[in-house]
């Protein structure tokens, strides 16, 4: 991008130099043509003006020079951007061809859903661990009637295989993320 800058920079001052060549070269000219001069001022002048004539389109071919540089390094610049925008986007969000990689946002909300069923699955353990302990201890209490008792230890293992399931499955969706 520098190189960019300088080159139209230096087509900048090439311009600069073409016009003021031009102008002296018109006032060589003029010099060169007035015949209220001298001769040796009129063919001084006239060398002057054939000076400035071939600075002037020495600045203006430097200039074309130095501008067509500018401007292929900038098309050059555009380019590298607009294929690293490309790349960005598609790692963002996909290049959605067939054998491509999932973009970023495809990945994110996949482990998003991981993560809250990972949560969701640890809120089952915990709940029935939870109701599993209750149902162990109506089933210990002896002051319950034996069906109650009965029904709270078959709950209570059933609490049990369901905290399991949930540890297993949250695991599981721990293991995706």
């Amino acid at each position: 991008m520098a190189d960019a800058v300088k080159k139209g920079a230096d087509a900048v001052k090439d311009k600069v130099s073409e016009v003021t060549s031009g102008a002296s070269y018109e006032a060589n000219k003029s010099a060169a043509k007035d015949s209220d001069r001298s001769v040796g001022d009129r063919v001084s002048h006239g060398v002057d003006a054939v000076k400035d004539k071939v600075d002037e389109k020495t600045s203006e071919a430097s200039k074309e020079s130095n501008k067509n540089s500018a401007e292929n390094e900038a098309k050059g610049i555009v380019e590298t951007v607009k294929e690293k925008a490309a790349e960005a986007y598609n790692y963002v969000a996909g290049a959605g061809g067939e054998g491509e990689g999932k973009g970023l946002v495809e990945t994110v909300k996949e482990k998003a859903t991981e993560a809250y069923h990972y949560v969701a699955e640890k809120v089952t353990e915990a709940t029935h661990a939870v109701t599993g302990e209750a149902n162990k201890e109506v089933a210990k209490d002896s002051n319950q009637s034996v069906s109650t008792r009965a029904g709270a230890a078959v709950d209570a293992v059933k609490d049990k295989v369901e905290e399991k399931t949930s540890a297993a499955k949250a695991e599981a969706h721990k293991h995706d993320l």
